[in-house]
């Protein structure tokens, strides 16, 4: 009974904690703003805009992914934030994310891929990602953990060059 209850209190501090960080004012961005986040959001750091620097962006807390891509069969290790993270951040609630690209590119990505957990890269293979690289932003997906991701709907989910989120 006391283990139950231990493991209540742990889980009632951990949802505290979450929604502390969202409640906590986003800084300002102090370098070159790499994302800008809009939409249905509680945080915001510019007018109705949550906009994040590297810096910013690295501070949420980093994972990587090995995976092959539509553009390289070679396994790469990607690294970055979770999307998760970056929505949980801003406190996003929606039911979808339409994603943008320096090119105009658009997208719309299900909070349901969420489950996927994939991740804003900022470095392949160790190098910090460049425009002419796809970078400094990258969505990617763990394409190799799950045979659903291994389709032409979730390649064009991985949008390089990704400088723009709105939660809708």
């Amino acid at each position: 009974m006391r283990y139950v209850r231990l493991l209540g209190m742990l889980a009632l501090l951990l949802g505290w904690a979450c929604t502390a960080q969202a409640q906590e004012p986003l800084p300002q961005p102090k370098g070159p703003v790499l994302l800008i986040v809009s939409g249905r959001l509680q945080q915001a750091n510019v007018g109705t805009e949550a906009q994040f620097d590297r810096e910013m962006l690295e501070a949420l807390g980093q994972t990587s992914i090995a995976t092959v891509s539509v553009t390289s069969a070679a396994k790469q290790l990607f690294e970055g934030i979770p999307l998760r993270r970056i929505l949980e951040r801003v406190g996003g609630n929606g039911t979808s994310i339409r994603a943008s690209a320096l090119n105009d590119y658009k997208i719309t990505i299900p909070v349901d891929d969420l489950k996927y957990e994939p991740i804003v890269a900022m470095r392949v293979d160790g190098q910090m990602l460049k425009v002419r690289d796809k970078g400094p932003l990258w969505v990617v997906y763990p394409r190799d953990s799950y045979d659903a991701l291994q389709t032409p709907v979730y390649d064009a989910r991985w949008i390089w060059q990704l400088n723009r989120l709105h939660v809708e």
